[in-house]
């Protein structure tokens, strides 16, 4: 098949001018381009766009046999990878009435030629990126279907076609919008895990991933499903710079959405300034999980780094920053007093934070040591594990740093209540899951099993010194554990 075939075909069917000659005539490239013959088209085509765009879209409303239509979208394929013409393209009936960029490609992805299903995906994904929701409605949830439908079956080439389409859609703000409602984050997420010696696949998933970070709702639904894990077994694991650097500024845009919950604006055209859910409803724990993971040291590790990608340094730098900035600003006891009366317990960075202990463990005496009596009667009546295992952490945080600790839970008889935790837990580990630090269910774990160490002082000389209350309890089996990419 070549432009020969093509103005055959045109001139039986009496679609093609002389004009319409001559512009094929300019673009008599064969297939497949090579990087020079793609540059040259895409210089010829971009003087006169629309004069393209128009003759093309009279060729793909005209012409059916399947291999002059695959070699035509071939074409447009190529000259896509534009986001100017793409977007000319998606906008041709506002300079032209009547005409629909769109309406050719709605038939042609339900073809049964590989290739030609191939190409039609992604042009028609390229110009819906781009395209009015509005005026588009119909074909982008008719393709996000069809997307969908590919991530849920088992054809690897389709796989790879539904996600490079995603990754063009994505770029529109209503499909995010829409994806989301249809609950496309979680197969999306789910094939990181399946295909991580596939690097291109993962590299558009995690595009599909930045794209979607910037929809709040999107956030909130990745959140659900360790993507914050995920991100960071990329970072860990990747030898691709592609996919590290757009993890990394995926992970940023979820800072930055943890950052606007508590009220820090930010300056960015992209992004508002308050969130778009309600999180006051369900507050996020994005720092928490970005901690409990390890983010931190392995971000610490990266900026040690030398990479060829120029643009890395600068955004772990960058990400690094904005995290220590922020469990700064999520640290201070007014922080901690409100989820603690709130009775929903979250390894927030604040329990972990040594500068929070130090310098507001005086705070505790106010009000008659309510926060310390509250957290004892949560601990009195709940059955949640992780529940018991932050307040166990912070009531020996407590006793570490207070001079008076030890007696005033005494005072309290919480000693009593995790001493009968003791027994338990031993027994079997029914209430597996039960460690006292959040990076023991990563797979860097910093403090042994079970350990939970209460300071208590010498009769004799005043000095600390620590007694191990151990619980003997095998650890859970380690969620975040992947296929490293």
């Amino acid at each position: 098949m070549d432009i020969n075939t093509i103005i055959n075909l045109g001139n039986e069917l009496q679609l093609l001018t002389s004009a319409n000659i001559q512009a094929l005539n300019n673009i008599r490239f064969t297939l497949p381009f090579t990087e020079e013959t793609a540059v040259e088209l895409k210089d010829v085509v971009y003087k006169c766009p629309d004069d393209y765009i128009l003759l093309f879209l009279k060729l793909l409303n005209n012409v059916h046999m399947e291999t002059a239509v695959t070699f035509l979208v071939t074409f447009l394929e190529c000259l896509c990878e534009s986001s100017n013409f793409a977007t000319a393209f998606a906008t041709i009936g506002a300079r032209h009435h009547g005409v629909d960029p769109v309406a050719p490609f709605t038939s042609l992805v339900t073809k049964q030629n590989v290739a030609l299903l191939e190409k039609s995906y992604s042009v028609m994904g390229s110009l819906l990126g781009v395209s009015d929701a509005t005026t588009q409605a119909k074909p982008i949830a008719t393709l996000l279907d069809a997307c969908l439908a590919h991530l849920g079956r088992g054809d690897p080439k389709m796989l790879e076609v539904a996600v490079h389409t995603l990754a063009q859609m994505l770029r529109n703000p209503a499909v995010r919008l829409l994806f989301t409602a249809k609950e496309g984050c979680a197969p999306l997420i789910r094939h990181i895990l399946n295909n991580s010696n596939n690097v291109q696949l993962i590299y558009e998933i995690g595009f599909c991933l930045w794209m979607l970070s910037y929809c709040d709702k999107a956030i909130v639904s990745m959140l659900a499903h360790n993507t914050v894990a995920l991100l960071h077994d990329i970072l860990r694991n990747s030898k691709k710079e592609k996919c590290t650097r757009i993890a990394l500024l995926t992970l940023t845009n979820f800072v930055r959405l943890q950052q606007r919950q508590h009220g820090h604006a930010y300056a960015s055209e992209d992004l508002p300034d308050a969130p778009s859910v309600d999180v006051d409803a369900k507050p996020l724990n994005i720092l928490g999980d970005m901690v409990s993971v390890g983010l931190v040291r392995t971000l610490q590790l990266m900026s040690k780094r030398s990479f060829g990608d120029p643009d890395i340094l600068p955004l772990v730098d960058s990400l690094l920053e904005l995290l220590q900035q922020n469990i700064e600003n999520t640290t201070s006891f007014a922080d901690y007093k409100q989820e603690v009366l709130s009775g929903r317990l979250e390894w927030t960075p604040v329990h972990k934070s040594e500068k929070f202990w130090k310098e507001n463990i005086k705070e505790f005496e106010n009000d008659n040591y309510k926060i310390l009596r509250e957290l004892s009667s949560i601990l009195n009546t709940t059955q949640d594990t992780k529940t018991l295992t932050i307040i166990c952490h912070d009531l020996g945080e407590f006793v570490k740093y207070h001079p008076q600790g030890r007696r005033i839970l005494n005072t309290l008889e919480v000693k009593t209540k995790i001493l009968a935790l003791k027994g338990p837990l031993r027994r079997g580990g029914q209430q597996a899951g039960f460690a006292l630090h959040p990076e023991d269910h990563g797979p860097e774990v910093g403090v042994p099993w079970g350990c939970l160490s209460l300071v208590t002082r010498h009769p004799a000389s005043g000095h600390p010194r620590q007694r191990a209350l151990t619980l003997h309890v095998p650890p859970p089996q380690n969620t975040h554990r992947h296929t490293r990419t």
